[in-house]
């Protein structure tokens, strides 16, 4: 090899050892082993999520106690049953309730006459099934007799808020007089019932007694009003609730 090839390999491998080398990145780890394991931020304190936890637990549990308190009619403010006869004081949750109330005129006409030989003032006894929820539905259910005018009567109905249902005596062919409402009564109880949260039957008839399970059975609460000499036993047995009528219910005394 003759002087001047050496020289041309000696500068070839100079230049190549002086060129710098192309800086090459490290491959960076796959995306899987990445979240393979869950490092907690410096930022994130494992006291502080500790304590959302519970402050989310807090509220359920007080979701819950407001439910069943709903469930069981507690008074809202005091936490306990109410001591007058289940309904809560005015403000209360009960004053949502909605109810339907069903009167068997002619079964109260003769109530309040052999109770107090007196007649019933309507408007206040629909004040005593009602109270402080809200009113839906009331119904009066009147007998027709021949020869009786009862126009005036049925207006005054009207003007108390009811909403009237008339029938006629029907005369049978062996001369018997039959006039009733109870089964209409039970008909329309159950066609209202799935409407309302309450439904009262203003009557003592022990009849009613047989409509009750149907009511309930709906998760509609069932109650009854009537002057208490009146009221059979077996209906109070079966109702939810009942309302107790006295003198301050007549009509001489109200005037309304």
């Amino acid at each position: 090899m003759s002087d001047s090839e050496v020289k041309e390999n000696n500068d070839e491998e100079t230049a190549e050892l002086s060129e710098p080398k192309a800086h090459v990145a490290p491959a960076s780890p796959p995306a899987s082993s990445l979240n393979s394991h869950f490092v907690l931020q410096p930022s994130v304190d494992a006291a502080t999520i500790e304590r959302e936890d519970l402050e989310d637990y807090f509220y359920d549990l007080q979701d819950e106690v407001a439910r069943l308190r709903r469930a069981l009619a507690l008074d809202p403010l005091t936490g306990r049953i109410p001591s007058n006869g289940g309904y809560a004081a005015p403000g209360g949750f009960l004053k949502r309730q909605n109810v339907a109330v069903f009167v068997d005129v002619q079964n109260m006409y003769h109530s309040a006459k052999k109770s107090f030989g007196s007649n019933l003032s309507y408007a206040h006894m629909l004040r005593a099934c009602v109270r402080n929820r809200r009113l839906t539905r009331a119904f009066a259910y009147v007998i027709e007799r021949d020869g009786l005018d009862q126009i005036g009567f049925t207006d005054h109905l009207r003007y108390c808020g009811f909403e009237v249902r008339k029938r006629e005596v029907i005369e049978r062919v062996d001369g018997s007089r039959k006039a009733e409402w109870e089964l209409g009564m039970a008909m329309e109880m159950l066609r209202i019932a799935d409407k309302v949260d309450v439904i009262v039957v203003v009557s003592g008839n022990g009849v009613f007694a047989d409509v009750a399970p149907l009511i309930q059975a709906k998760g509609v609460k069932f109650e009854c009003c009537s002057f208490r000499e009146s009221m059979s036993d077996l209906l109070i047995r079966s109702v939810d609730q009942y309302h107790i009528l006295t003198e301050d219910h007549l009509y001489e005394n109200n005037q309304d």
